[in-house]
């Protein structure tokens, strides 16, 4: 499945106007992968499969906003000095770090891991159960990630699956 067949999938509404990912991969200091970015500009910032909530580079998004992602990372940051064992094993000490592009409602986030000279179109997805405390990694992009949810072929041990609904696609968030 392609990415238009998820934006048909989802029946998203295109936006007037892209978002300024320029000022967000500034503001961020990294490279947002361009899957996402079509997705988001194709109406696909809302909530997925009645539970996945995909953020948007925007102040109006509140706690959806992607712009806040580096305030999550720097909070895990803190959050493991006291318990360094909840850190992902495989994420490396350095320039490395997670940045934040969707949350669910029992809390758990998804991640990008992004580091210096990484493509974006590269970047694992790390899904963080709601306790901070447990870590799957997933390497394909944003796009195939929610593909595979939508299709059953990938499943997060940390998603519940009574509020998880692939039969309620997208719906997207309220006109700001």
């Amino acid at each position: 499945m392609s990415l238009e067949d998820l934006i048909d999938a989802g029946r998203l509404t295109p936006r007037e106007e892209p978002f300024d990912w320029n000022g967000a991969e500034s503001r961020l200091q990294i490279q947002i992968p361009e899957d996402y970015r079509r997705l988001v500009d194709a109406g696909g910032s809302g909530l997925w499969f009645d539970y996945i909530r995909v953020f948007a580079p925007d102040e109006r998004y509140l706690s959806r906003n992607l712009l806040d992602s580096d305030g999550v990372f720097r909070d895990l940051l803190i959050f493991w000095e006291d318990d360094p064992d909840t850190r992902p094993a495989d994420l490396p000490e350095g320039d490395a770090r997670l940045t934040a592009w969707a949350n669910t409602a029992n809390g758990e986030m998804l991640f990008w891991r992004t580091e210096p000279g990484a493509s974006p179109d590269a970047y694992p997805i790390y899904v963080e159960n709601a306790d901070g405390e447990e870590w799957e990694r997933f390497d394909m992009t944003t796009t195939d990630f929610l593909t595979g949810v939508l299709n059953g072929d990938i499943s997060s041990e940390h998603f519940s699956d009574t509020f998880l609904r692939v039969d309620q696609v997208f719906q997207p968030y309220p006109d700001l």
